[in-house]
């Protein structure tokens, strides 16, 4: 009888070590988590339906995800994962809330849209730090683009790919692009519907979503 003698199993580590961040100095991206800027941005629905379903196979928020996306955009993939490992930057615990007078007000929900939009573009309104904005802004500026279109092909390269454009192939009218790009920049205003049924909120075109 022949007997041999079983390998050892690999031995797993239980400690995994934190990523340090790989710059010295205060990039300014220690504290990102206040979202207190607003983007605004339209994108085609086959984008949206991307996000989304990206997002809910992560397990984590629409916004989250976005953030995520940005933030590894401007300063790297690396140190985002720095700031998971070591609760920094948009990891950062939000400071104590403070406290409540005791005193409560209930408000009526109210949807915002943009007539005219049409169903084939989705407005989004994405919370984020001020330093991101003003970051994405520099760069926006360098590349001779406006804001909204810079970060709409950052979202579309990256949950797309860089060989599709949705736009190139717009199912959605000139009026509808101008009555988006209008909102972008501030020049459309929404509307919006206090207490909306659901029959009139799932009916509305240019439903604003709000991420933060």
């Amino acid at each position: 009888m022949f007997w041999f003698r079983k390998k050892a199993l690999p031995q797993v580590a239980t400690n995994r070590v934190k990523l340090k961040p790989l710059y010295e100095g205060d990039r300014g991206t220690n504290d990102l988590y206040a979202n207190d800027a607003e983007l605004r941005v339209w994108i085609p629905e086959p984008l949206n339906v991307a996000m989304k379903e990206v997002a809910e196979k992560q397990g984590i928020t629409l916004a989250k995800s976005l953030r995520d996306v940005l933030v590894a955009y401007l300063y790297g993939f690396h140190e985002l994962l720095c700031m998971y490992d070591n609760g920094t930057g948009i990891c950062h615990p939000p400071p104590p809330p403070e406290p409540s007078s005791g005193i409560k007000f209930s408000r009526a929900r109210v949807v915002d849209y943009i007539p005219g939009l049409g169903k084939n573009l989705a407005p989004l309104k994405l919370f984020v730090h001020e330093k991101m904005k003003a970051d994405l802004q520099l760069l926006a500026d360098k590349a001779g683009l406006p804001l909204s279109q810079f970060v709409r092909e950052i979202l579309t390269s990256h949950y797309l790919g860089h060989t599709v454009w949705p736009e190139r192939n717009a199912l959605w009218t000139r009026e509808q692009q101008d009555v988006a790009e209008g909102w972008e920049s501030g020049r459309v205003k929404e509307d919006g519907i206090t207490t909306p049924t659901s029959e009139e909120e799932s009916a509305l075109e240019g439903k604003i979503e709000k991420l933060w």
